[in-house]
């Protein structure tokens, strides 16, 4: 089974798939390097205090915001924001950081992120509403349309950037050729486009799986079969996923004994 999660970020996916049985094999598709301005986050960062609420994408925007703000000699600021995080891991993230709470929506992604933002917003606050969000450069744009939409004036701090990471094509490329995997898992649509850039669109006989729709559509864009999409938009979800995956009479098992 392959990983596509940066270095850093992929130890929790790999030990719950271990958990489970699988033998993984980790190949970050991407590396994440700063944003074409940095100075947009720790501008942001000196003026926390202004904003309604401070949105995270994921954890990465969490720990590049922690760092922006511990150079500013402030690491406790997030405890007197109000916070939105778009899932539970990047919410856990901000609260090690010393957050009191942080909304959640019901389903991660950014159509809900906003609506719950816009719901937890009273209405006569919603036209004057300051809004931070934190995330990668060239995200999807819909989590900040739908809130300036709902009449919120939206700040973007893009925190990183994602690379293609082209050192592990070699090694990618021999994994892929040679079939040696059962499941490729990607649970970020960046890691999905770097991938193929990397490879082309090839599989080498492996079925995939998908973190999420969103995912799952960048995969099929670009030429790639698409066998299970999580219903739970995290990690767990994908490893839940993977393992009713193995269940089904027919399936592939998620945890052959190959790599």
């Amino acid at each position: 089974m392959l990983v596509t999660r940066p270095p850093g970020q992929a130890r929790p996916l790999r030990d719950r798939l271990e958990a489970m049985g699988a033998t993984v094999t980790t190949a970050s598709t991407i590396r994440l390097v700063p944003p074409t301005d940095p100075r947009g986050l720790p501008r942001a960062a000196k003026r926390l205090a202004a904003y309604d609420w401070v949105v995270f994408t994921s954890v990465n925007a969490v720990e590049r915001l922690a760092e922006a703000l511990r150079a500013e000699g402030r690491a406790d600021a997030l405890r007197a924001c109000r916070l939105a995080a778009v899932g539970p891991t990047t919410a856990e993230a901000a609260r090690a950081h010393g957050a009191a709470d942080c909304l959640v929506p019901p389903v991660y992604r950014g159509e809900a992120l906003a609506d719950s933002i816009v719901a937890a917003t009273a209405p006569g606050a919603r036209a004057c509403s300051r809004v931070l969000l934190v995330q990668a450069e060239g995200a999807r744009p819909v989590l900040r349309e739908r809130l300036v939409a709902a009449g919120a004036e939206v700040e973007v701090a893009p925190a990183y950037a994602a690379d293609v990471n082209w050192p592990v094509r070699a090694a990618l490329l021999e994994f892929i050729e040679l079939g040696r995997g059962d499941w490729l898992t990607f649970t970020a649509s960046s890691a999905a486009r770097a991938f193929v850039q990397l490879v082309g669109p090839q599989t080498g006989g492996a079925l995939v799986a998908a973190i999420s729709p969103v995912t799952a559509a960048t995969l099929s864009e670009l030429g790639l079969p698409v066998h299970v999409v999580a219903a739970t938009h995290s990690m767990p979800g994908l490893v839940d996923a993977l393992t009713r995956a193995a269940a089904r009479p027919g399936r592939r098992s998620a945890t052959s004994g190959r790599v």
